[in-house]
Parts: C-alpha cells; structure tokens; sequence
C-alpha cells in the first residue's frame, strides 16, 4: 500500500510549484505600466486632453521660439554694429592696451541679455526631440555659432543705420538707446587730420573742435585722412596715442589747415 501512493508525491509538488508561480503573475498585472496609466485616468489623477490642445502647444512654443531666436539675432547684431560705431572693434590690433580698452567698453548689459534669451531659448526647446536627446551642450553651442554668424552679417549690412535713422525720426526712445550704445568711450577719438608734423598731428572732430596727438604714428597719414586715436587725454588737453586707425577721407566741410613746421 504504501508503494502505491509514493509515484503521486512529485505530481503533487509540481501541482503546489506552478500554483506558487502563478500567484505573482495575477498579482503583477495591476503593475503593468499600461494599467498603472489606466488606474491612474479613472482615479483622475490624469487628465485627457484633445489634440487641439497639443497643436495649439505646439504652434505658441514655436511662436515664441522663433521671436526669441529673431530678437537674439537682432541683439548680437547690434553688438557689431555697436562695436564698429564706437571704434572698439578695431581697439585689439594695438596690443594689451588695445585689448583692455575692448573688454572695459563692451556692452556687457546686452551680452547679459543675449546669455539670458539664449538660455531661455534651450528650456523651452528641451522637451523636442532634437534637443533632449541631446547633452545641453550642444544645442547651446549650434544657437551661438548661428547667432554668431547671423549678427556679424546683419551687423555689418544697412539694417542699423536705417533702424537708426527711422528711430531718429519716430521713436525718441530707441533713439537714445542707439546714441547710448554708440556713443565713443573717453579712450577713442575721431576726427579729421588737419595738421601734420613730426611725430605729432592735430585732428578736428565733427564739431570742428581740435585735439594734438601725440605718440601715434604719422607715417602713410596725410591730411584730410578721417581717423580713430586711442589713447587717453592728459590734464593738458593732448592725447597720448597708443594706436591710429584710418577710416577714410574726410567728406565733410571742415578745411585741413596744411602741414607743421
């Protein structure tokens, strides 16, 4: 008798084994990330919304990355534009004292600003995908290369000076903005040459005002010849030069007075 109930014990295990497997699996199902989505709509924990909804999402942030995008182009073009008016541009070509004198008058406000838009630009793009399967990095680094690119060339073309000249006209605000930002640090100095002599000459500004220059070169100069000085002026009115940049001939009315003896 008992050899005839020894062949069912392993049934039986094998019985209570997959009865114990099968237990967990009814009680994962409710941890299936589908269900846990399902449970959590009919708890209302979330919401349905209708296509609409994500189109019109769509269209704002693309609205409003598009305006950002136009108005930190507008602001580094601006800064080139800036740059060349004021004659710092040109201020690195005299060495240290020219590099100095280019970071102390860069309009650090609006390079804030463009950093500012430009971060803001990367938080509302993250959620797209050809940004957030990316590292920050490189978005970042694509918008300043095009940014780059695109404010040197607008910032070199007709677009200031006609915003200038409008804004002069019809919008005093943005007037004195362009005149701030353009205005020539106490370092830079243009005028006209009416005067040479040796190691010396006399430039005119456009109000026909005249200031010596000392320390600048005076060779490949003649008069008439428009220039920028960089240099500070002494407590005796003369500025010592430590670089000359030509600009072209003069086209206005004021009269070169002819060389020194």
């Amino acid at each position: 008798m008992n050899g005839s109930h020894e062949p069912h014990e392993p049934k039986e295990l094998m019985q209570s084994a997959q009865s114990a497997h099968q237990e967990p699996r009814a009680e994962g199902v409710s941890g299936d990330p589908g269900n846990r989505v399902l449970e959590a709509i009919k708890e209302r924990e979330l919401r349905m919304r209708p296509r609409q909804y994500f189109v019109l999402r769509a269209i704002l942030v693309a609205l409003g990355a598009s305006l950002l995008f136009l108005l930190l182009l507008y602001v580094a073009s601006f800064v080139i534009y800036a740059l060349h008016m004021d004659g710092l541009w040109f201020a690195p070509e005299y060495g240290i004292s020219g590099w100095l004198l280019f970071f102390s008058g860069l309009p650090w406000g609006l390079l804030l600003l463009s950093l500012a838009i430009l971060l803001l630009l990367a938080v509302i793009l993250r959620n797209y995908e050809f940004v957030y399967h990316q590292p920050l990095f490189y978005p970042l680094f694509a918008f300043v290369v095009l940014i780059a690119i695109g404010g040197f060339f607008l910032g070199t073309t007709a677009l200031h000076p006609d915003l200038s000249r409008f804004a002069a006209r019809n919008a005093p605000v943005l007037e004195n903005f362009y005149e701030y930002e353009t205005a020539f640090p106490s370092s830079v100095h243009r005028g006209v040459i009416v005067s040479l002599g040796n190691g010396t000459f006399i430039i005119a500004d456009g109000f026909g005002v005249t200031s010596s220059i000392v320390g600048g070169p005076v060779q490949g100069f003649q008069v008439g010849d428009v220039v920028l000085v960089f240099g500070m002026r002494r407590d005796d009115g003369v500025i010592k030069a430590f670089g000359v940049q030509q600009m072209g001939m003069a086209t206005s009315t004021i009269v070169p007075t002819g060389t020194m003896q």
